[in-house]
């Protein structure tokens, strides 16, 4: 079955091909959509996009078969993996929206996971960096505006080998990136200012980007 999620009655759609299903033991919101650019430059239309596919559709899926996924988790456990992003571990210029949406799916996936303790329903939310993907073919940001792509093979044995090993949240920036998202916690100015002199070059690569 495919579905277009930011459609009216999508949700529900599936909801009623998988209403006889008693169990899901896997669910695995990756569907985004991104919209990069200026915020005053942002059609309204841009941001209801990227808003109802990059958080509301996975709430509300997630809300549907949420029973499926319980009834697994007590049966022999099941597993919900939220795809936030890099970005919302360090809030990137002209990402302004897309960053609000992966920030909130992350707060979503941390609050449910303790909502569901106990219940064999296992929640993780994983942190990819910028992924060689189809995704970002329409911008041309580099490792020299902190762009460096990770092939999306590579992305995927350490998303496999961290659900694996029982995580829940799931990082896998390479170790430069990691080291600026630990100073956006503990001297996020000094991002700021590492980020300054790029931003027009990083304006001009990036003002195209667009997933869908």
């Amino acid at each position: 079955m495919v579905e277009d999620l930011t459609q009216p009655g999508a949700v529900e759609r599936i909801a009623d091909l998988v209403s006889s299903w008693s169990i899901v033991d896997l669910l695995v919101n990756n569907a985004g959509n991104v919209r990069a650019g200026r915020l005053e430059l942002t059609s309204d239309a841009d941001v209801h996009s990227m808003i109802d596919l990059n958080l509301t559709a996975p709430i509300l899926l997630t809300k549907t078969l949420l029973p499926a996924l319980r009834h697994s988790g007590k049966e022999r456990g099941s597993i919900l993996v939220n795809i936030s992003s890099g970005i919302a571990l360090v809030g990137m210029p002209f990402y302004s929206i897309y960053a609000a949406t992966k920030s909130g799916i992350s707060q979503f996936g941390e609050s449910l996971r303790r909502e569901l303790i106990g219940t064999g329903v296992h929640v993780a939310t994983v942190y990819p960096g910028a992924t060689d993907t189809a995704m970002m073919t329409s911008q041309t940001a580099g490792a020299e505006l902190g762009w460096g792509r990770r092939p999306l093979e590579d992305v995927i044995t350490d998303l496999i080998a961290a659900l694996e090993a029982g995580e829940h949240e799931i990082n896998t920036a390479p170790e430069s990136r990691r080291e600026i998202q630990q100073l956006n916690i503990t001297d996020p100015m000094a991002v700021d200012a590492a980020l300054a002199p790029g931003l027009e070059a990083l304006e001009l690569a990036v003002r195209d980007h667009r997933s869908i």
